[in-house]
């Protein structure tokens, strides 16, 4: 066995080019041994097509088996990128470097073999942990329990169980179950075990969904609307099932991490309730229910033992049922991050409460989910601590060397330069995450825990503006991609310290920020919720932006989901880093959203006119189709969904909005670019031109699309490059001049380079790189101007991958993306006519509007305005 201490430069070139080695580090806590891995590695184009037989090196005694699956391609067919299944045997706190090694001949595995059958309300999970002794099983039943707000307990169904991922390392089976009482065909429940039978260790994920619409009227979101389902508890039961009837003998518990194991005998019970964050600012608003009353009792746990009560501010409880020949234990990932939420033993059972029975009326909104998560251990004699990892999880990261060599992010800038760039990058974000602005400070602050808070990230800037005394309750809902920028930084950098910010966000957002209903309007089933109100407190309306308490008499309020705020990068890789098929699930849904939203077939108008209805691309403004964020998110879902699923509707739709909103030969002036207030997004758009372009290039389709884009970037470049200027050096044509505006420039830079990149003319290439220059200095300078006003979210948010990102063009030889295979002409552009626009204009016409009122008499017409009118309500 090779011992693994270094990943030097030089190697992983090497490693790299033979693709028969996989650096990983593993990062724990503390000592720990038979930790569950679970990882996805990055390929280079063109080494593997076939994911193979691994094995692991460097992570304690012999060579252990590796289980993969291929979770995305090149488009030349060979694998980006690999999920890795493995166990860590014995690892040491800190660093661990270790290998994935191709053997030279096939492995042979003796795979362990787990049955999960379905008996009535509750699964049956048994697993042969020696195929040599078939009588040797270790099994246990879980049981979900769901009550309404009597305390009621209803009826639950499995309806099916299929298994998803099957091998010798780990399998996956997913239960789907239903409440079979009436009026609640719309609960969603899923259950997944994810079974490890080696080490005797379970994952049990279990899902609650209301797939019902929010009525929200007058596009106002609180709590309290119809569509919400109120709850009384929700909870697993977990009891052991061998093949020989048991006997329970004691319980084992312990309520903090560092805490000394306590016992009491099996006809005693314990329960573990941690009811507030347990920190100072466990009051904060953001915990309230819809009539606007707090929903925490108390500041931390308390632990309800026979030998008395036992109080704490966060607990982290592992709790164990011994019995004559076995033992099952249990522990809750982010269990006083995520309260309520308990865990205890009672009448030979294990209960694991995600929403303990008792503590409030829980409410889950038209379209909202949650995820909960309990480990469980089926090891004999292994006491508590065996199930520390659970509370302080091993991380897994590649080498940045290795992650830029592979080419799978198409910038990535080195960080171990000794250019001045990576030194002031890394100063800023160093200062931006740590001490008093570090993740943690940050959720401190303003409590931002609980289930439905959990993983957001406060958005602090907004406190600046607000008038209230308190800490407001403000939620930055992933705006300009914290999970991508979470995640390239940890690429960068190789520190998994990042995870802290993109795993628990990219969970909430799957579970909470994203809509998940198809009852509503095209425009916002399954779409994305976006930040809360600026400079106001989000009250009621938790995630979800507009809240009655905000609204001013006399003015225009309301909303909902809309493209200018989609944000679908940071999952796909979060989904490419972990495997998460809610994060895969979550990046198709917002692709079809952009196509559901612009289908002018499922509106009031269809009868009339079922063209497009723009709403896919309006910036700002119903009747402006021009380059904005809109339009420019709108592409890049479209494009997240063609890398991940191949399809090529997603691309296609791509391209037609890029038609819409951009020309090759387009009059910038005339689009008013320049007005800084209105069209500073533009860049947006601009930035997934470029991701466009860079994908087809890696695909080979030097075609009309791909020229068009180059050229039209190209012409932007040229355009910026002679008027654009910082936004703050005319700050009495913006509103709010602060310290936002100073963070964007740098995305102005990126633009130009990716500009200059599509340019055949060196000279003009030049220039805007010079213009990239300039506004790069101007973002550093301004950004400083405003004291710690540049650490807040929003700041970070931008600097985290636009700072980033010109870190790597700073640093990196230029290049250029090469011309397309031949010349093309391109047709005159008009500005998009909006649907809405388009049936206005025609009922006006006598004429016209005398044909379409006749097609409202066709019966297939009368059915689909009926539809889309009902959504409407």
């Amino acid at each position: 066995m090779t011992n693994i201490q270094t990943t030097s430069a030089a190697r992983v070139q090497r490693v790299v080019e033979s693709c028969r080695e996989i650096p990983v580090k593993l990062t724990a806590h503390s000592a720990t041994d038979n930790v569950p891995i679970t990882t996805g590695v990055c390929l280079p184009k063109g080494q593997l097509t076939e994911a193979g037989d691994w094995l692991t090196e460097g992570v304690g005694g012999t060579s252990g088996p590796v289980q993969t699956r291929v979770l995305n391609r090149w488009r030349d067919g060979s694998i980006r990128w690999l999920l890795t299944r493995f166990t860590a045997r014995r690892l040491a706190a800190g660093e661990t470097h270790c290998l994935l090694v191709r053997p030279d001949t096939r492995a042979q595995h003796a795979p362990s073999t787990m049955k999960i059958t379905s008996e009535g309300d509750h699964l049956l999970v048994q697993v042969q942990t020696d195929i040599r002794e078939p009588k040797q099983r270790s099994g246990f039943r879980i049981c979900p329990q769901l009550t309404d707000t009597d305390g009621r307990s209803l009826q639950l169904k499995v309806n099916s169980v299929r298994v998803d991922e099957d091998g010798p390392i780990s399998s996956v089976s997913v239960a789907e179950l239903a409440v079979i009482e009436d009026g609640h065909t719309f609960l969603r429940l899923q259950m997944t075990v994810e079974a490890w039978p080696t080490t005797g260790l379970f994952n049990v994920s279990f899902r609650i969904r209301n797939s019902r619409r929010a009525h929200h009227r007058g596009g106002l979101w609180d709590l309290g609307d119809t569509g919400s389902f109120h709850f009384g508890g929700c909870f697993l039961r977990i009891e052991p099932a061998d093949l020989t009837p048991q006997k329970t003998d004691r319980i084992l518990w312990r309520s903090e991490i560092d805490a000394a194991a306590r016992e009491c005998s099996a006809a005693e019970s314990i329960r573990i309730l941690q009811r507030g964050s347990g920190g100072r600012a466990w009051a904060n608003r953001n915990h309230r229910d819809k009539s606007g009353r707090s929903t925490v009792r108390s500041r931390g746990y308390r632990a309800e033992a026979p030998s008395g009560n036992l109080r704490g501010h966060r607990s982290s409880p592992v709790c164990a049922i011994v019995f004559n020949d076995g033992q099952l234990t249990a522990a809750v990932p982010e269990f006083w991050q995520q309260f309520p939420a308990a865990l205890g033993a009672a009448d030979g059972c294990l209960v694991a409460e995600f929403f303990p029975v008792g503590e409030q009326v829980f409410e889950l909104q038209g379209g909202e989910q949650k995820t909960h998560n309990v480990w469980i251990s089926t090891q004999q004699g292994r006491g508590l601590d065996h199930l520390n990892w659970v509370y302080e999880p091993v991380h897994a990261t590649q080498p940045p060397q290795w992650i830029r060599q592979s080419g799978v992010f198409s910038w990535l800038p080195d960080l171990t330069s000794t250019d001045s760039a990576a030194k002031q990058y890394l100063n800023y974000t160093a200062e931006a995450t740590t001490g008093d602005q570090s993740l943690n400070a940050r959720r401190e602050r303003a409590d931002e825990y609980g289930w439905r808070n959990f993983g957001d990230v406060h958005a602090d800037h907004e406190q600046a503006h607000y008038s209230g005394h308190n800490t407001l309750a403000s939620h930055y809902n992933n705006q300009f991609d914290l999970i991508l920028g979470g995640i390239l930084n940890m690429a960068a950098t190789g520190d998994p310290g990042w995870e802290q910010m993109f795993g628990p966000l990219a969970r909430h957002v799957c579970d909470i920020d994203l809509y998940h209903t198809n009852e509503d309007r095209a425009c916002f089933n399954g779409g994305l919720f976006w930040h809360t109100d600026h400079n106001a407190d989000a009250h009621t309306a938790t995630h979800r932006t507009y809240s009655a308490h905000n609204r001013k008499s006399g003015e225009s309020y309301g909303g909902g989901p809309s493209c200018e705020h989609n944000y679908t990068t940071g999952l796909l890789y979060y989904h490419f880093l972990t495997g998460s098929q809610e994060a895969r699930d979550a990046v198709i849904s917002l692709a079809n959203w952009v196509i559901g939203m612009d289908d002018g077939s499922r509106t009031i108008w269809s009868a009339f006119d079922n063209g497009p209805t723009g709403l896919a691309t309006q910036t700002v403004f119903e009747n402006y189709h021009g380059p904005g964020r809109g339009a420019g998110n709108s592409i890049n879902a479209l494009l997240d969904g063609w890398l991940l699923t191949g399809q090529q509707h997603y691309l296609d739709k791509a391209e037609e909005l890029i038609r819409r909103v951009t020309h090759p030969r387009h009059n910038c002036d005339s689009l008013h670019l320049i007005d800084s207030e209105d069209h500073w997004s533009y860049t947006v758009c601009m930035l997934a031109l470029g991701r466009y372009v860079e994908a087809k290039h890696e695909a080979g389709q030097k075609d009309f699309m791909y020229a068009w884009a180059r050229e039209s970037l190209d012409n932007y470049g040229q355009w910026m490059a002679d008027h654009e200027r910082p936004a703050l050096s005319n700050p009495e044509k913006l509103e709010y001049p602060t310290v936002a505006w100073a963070a964007q420039e740098f995305r102005k830079a990126n633009v130009l380079r990716i500009a200059a990149s599509c340019c055949d003319n060196p000279e003009t290439a030049e220039r805007m790189r010079s213009k990239a220059n300039e506004l790069n200095e101007a973002a550093w300078s301004d950004l400083y101007r405003f004291g710690r006003d540049h650490l807040t979210a929003r700041c970070l948010s931008l600097v985290m991958t636009e700072g980033l990102r010109d870190v790597f063009h700073r640093t990196t030889t230029y290049t250029t993306l090469p011309p397309a295979d031949e010349s093309h002409e391109w047709p005159d552009w008009g500005m998009f006519v909006p649907q809405k626009v388009r049936v206005k204009k025609m009922l006006r016409n006598p004429v016209k509007g005398m044909l379409a009122v006749c097609r409202l008499f066709n019966p297939f017409t009368i059915r689909r305005t009926f539809n889309a009118v009902r959504r409407q309500m």
